[in-house]
């Protein structure tokens, strides 16, 4: 189990909360970027608007109770669409706050979201299997790597975890 090797365990005890540092906005110290630079002609791959996109109404309750973690997979591939919709409710902008922060659908405190989405994908209609990165303020992928050993090599450094590589898409 990973919570059993030392570095999970070292980790779990440097960020307990008693040892963390005051944090960079309290220090004053400026907000990063409201996203990681992207490199100069760089081509992207826009996706499908969220507002075009139908999503099936489904209660919250039953889509809590019917929610199931699975490990195998269809072979089907997903659709560009769907991926536009999964990519957008996991990091999508519904609002900017330039410069310092925007409001999306995941929080983040004090608005900073640290964390860029990356993306392996395996079988989306239309796209080359390989890793991308979202950018959220396009709403479109930036290609990061289509060799053939990329899958094997994210399925290798998730600890081998077999589903990574089967799925249609895996985020990161």
């Amino acid at each position: 189990h990973w919570f059993m090797l030392p570095t999970g365990r070292t980790f779990m005890e440097q960020t307990r909360y008693e040892n963390l540092t005051e944090s960079d906005q309290a220090r004053g110290l400026p907000a990063p970027p409201l996203e990681k630079p992207v490199p100069p002609n760089t081509r992207t791959i826009p996706l499908p608007k969220p507002t075009d996109i139908i999503i099936p109404v489904r209660e919250l309750r039953t889509a809590i109770e019917q929610r199931r973690s699975i490990r195998h997979y269809s072979r089907d591939p997903l659709t560009i669409e769907e991926l536009a919709c999964l990519c957008w409710c996991t990091q999508g902008i519904v609002e900017v706050k330039a410069p310092f922060y925007t409001f999306r659908n995941v929080p983040s405190a004090g608005g900073r979201h640290a964390l860029e989405t990356y993306l392996l994908i395996n079988r989306i209609k239309g796209i080359q299997p390989g890793l991308y990165r979202y950018l959220p303020f396009s709403h479109s992928l930036i290609t990061i790597d289509t060799s053939s050993g990329v899958s094997d090599a994210i399925m290798s450094a998730c600890l081998g975890q077999a589903f990574v590589r089967s799925s249609a898409v895996t985020f990161i």
